[in-house]
């Protein structure tokens, strides 16, 4: 069987829009022969629905696209394509997350996901029916079972929850000779390494061939790569291209190597098509951006310039009574290399005037932190207020790292529709800098130069937090790897800064429940994937340590 994989990019909820790539990728999967072609998870409706499947209009037109895309694709080769498909009556959920098989303009049979995840950030289990058994499939002569994305999750991985059962090797003992995955299996960096060892240990411990078909494209704050690909026992493997739509037939398969680069080139391809889609997936076209001088915000607009164009972007410039005399003149240095718009808006005197102004209410002299916070507040307020006029979204610029502890501003530098960075370390910023794609566009003073909020007088970033590479650490060890304080400092990391900094991830929640959607690039990202309480105490369990006895103590 000569067999096509179409990784498609689709939108939440535009059914047309999904019907268009479908029916195109059908076309070009005939043109090339295949008999069969497989389609992603949810292609029709887009992943993940989320709470759009409770609508019962929703699904009702989800269940006309279904019948529709059966006669449409009754030309040509067979099809097996991820949707919706409602529940039976008195089920405690209203739909499957299904798969159908249609070939003729006949649906030939149906599969239902039976591991529905609820870790990280699915969260199926609350929305969807789970199936019940597995059934292989019979398409133009091969017994073929088609496993829903988690169906084949099954072996053990870190972070996630072993299962009963394995539906994938249900279907190889009924007779399956292909095993077919549409699959919505979201990016992260180094995430397709462990998607593809488990297939490949499927298809060697199964003896059958296994393809995937995973989404492309931006969707929310997930990002989805593609590389769809087939395996065989032999370990005979094919991968589709990373981070762009392809339909390719995989019949003849030859030895495929992942793409060689700089570290950091996945990290930035992620987060310009995250970028992209997001806007456009909003029907947006245009950005504006605070340009303070500094690294964040030189990276977002290098990445913003290369997802959207230079003609869509605007950097502003917003010099205070503590911007240093380099930060303006490094601002319109990148401006000027990526050919973006570029304005300068002082907000000296403004802030002037409301100091005088609260000084009857709050006193006269330093503020301190309410008077840096001032001064993000007021450039908050003159990029939304251009937003709003002009149409476009602001794109906050903070990183994870400050982001974790609460280093930004509500209502000021935290403003925004998207924060591109809101999942990258601040050593992940300066990796992104360095890229060689970016070479000559970031000013090198501002890659040189020590990160300053410049909010007060020769304010540096170390004034208040540990050094970057020490806190990186600590915030991966207590935030990705869900280390312990006492494993923590078992690293060698001074157990004041490890004491400091989670106290400050601590009280930072409520800030973090107000950010912009954050593009997910880690294993553990702020948003749909981690819950925790604003209203808790902070202080007991973070701090326990072992005693040389094996007990807890203070």
């Amino acid at each position: 069987m000569r067999l096509a994989i179409a990784q498609l990019n689709t939108t939440v909820g535009d059914l047309e829009g999904n019907r268009t790539l479908i029916l195109d990728a059908h076309r070009e999967a005939a043109k090339q022969g295949a008999d069969l072609v497989l389609y992603p998870e949810l292609v029709t409706c887009g992943y993940p629905p989320q709470d759009l499947v409770t609508r019962p209009d929703f699904v009702s037109a989800v269940a006309q696209l279904n019948h529709h895309l059966a006669e449409s694709l009754s030309a040509g080769p067979a099809a097996v394509f991820g949707t919706l498909e409602g529940a039976a009556k008195g089920a405690s959920r209203p739909v499957h997350n299904s798969a159908w098989v249609v070939d003729g303009g006949r649906i030939l049979g149906r599969h239902d996901k039976i591991l529905l995840p609820a870790y990280d950030v699915f969260d199926e289990s609350r929305t969807f029916e789970p199936g019940g058994e597995a059934q292989p499939v019979e398409i133009r002569g091969q017994s073929v079972g088609i496993a829903i994305c988690e169906d084949l999750w099954t072996l053990p991985v870190p972070g996630q929850p072993p299962y009963p059962r394995q539906p994938g090797k249900e279907l190889v003992d009924k007779g399956a000779t292909l095993i077919l995955c549409p699959s919505a299996s979201p990016f992260h960096e180094g995430r397709h390494l462990v998607r593809e060892q488990v297939f490949c240990e499927h298809s060697r411990q199964w003896g059958v061939p296994l393809a995937l078909a995973n989404l492309v494209g931006g969707n929310t704050e997930l990002i989805f790569d593609g590389r769809s690909f087939l395996v065989k026992p032999d370990g005979n493997f094919l991968r589709l291209p990373t981070f762009e739509s392809a339909v390719f037939c995989v019949d003849e398969l030859s030895d495929s190597q992942d793409e060689v680069g700089q570290q950091g080139e996945a990290l930035a391809d992620a987060l310009i098509l995250g970028i992209q889609d997001f806007l456009g997936k909003c029907g947006l076209q245009k950005v504006v951006l605070g340009l303070s001088g500094g690294i964040d915000s030189a990276v977002v607009a290098v990445l913003a310039t290369a997802a959207l164009g230079a003609e869509n972007v605007t950097g502003v410039a917003m010099p205070g009574p503590y911007s240093s005399a380099g930060a303006l003149t490094d601002a319109e240095e990148l401006a000027k290399n990526l050919g973006i718009e570029f304005e300068v808006v002082s907000i000296e005197e403004t802030y002037q005037k409301m100091h005088t102004d609260l000084e009857p209410l709050l006193g006269s002299g330093d503020w301190g932190v309410a008077q840096e916070n001032l001064q993000s507040r007021l450039r908050g307020n003159i990029l939304m207020t251009i937003a709003n006029r002009t149409g476009a979204m602001v794109l906050a610029t903070g990183n994870k790292s400050e982001l974790s502890v609460g280093y930004c501003t509500l209502y000021g530098d935290m403003c925004g529709g998207l924060a591109p960075l809101g999942d990258v370390s601040k050593q992940g910023v300066y990796q992104l800098a360095r890229l060689n794609r970016f070479q000559g566009q970031i000013p090198i003073s501002t890659i040189d130069k020590p990160p300053s909020a410049e909010l007060a007088p020769d304010q540096v970033d170390t004034d208040s937090l540990p050094p970057y590479d020490q806190l990186d650490a600590i915030l991966t060890a207590w935030i990705e790897e869900r280390c312990s304080f006492a494993e923590i400092v078992a690293r060698g990391i001074p157990e004041e800064s490890v004491r400091h900094v989670i106290r400050l991830i601590e009280l930072s929640e409520h800030k973090r429940r107000q950010s912009a959607p954050i593009l997910r690039v880690t294993p553990r990202a702020y948003g749909v994937g981690r819950r925790v309480p604003i209203a808790r105490s902070l202080d007991g369990w973070q701090y326990r340590s072992q005693t040389p006895g094996g007990e807890t103590g203070a």
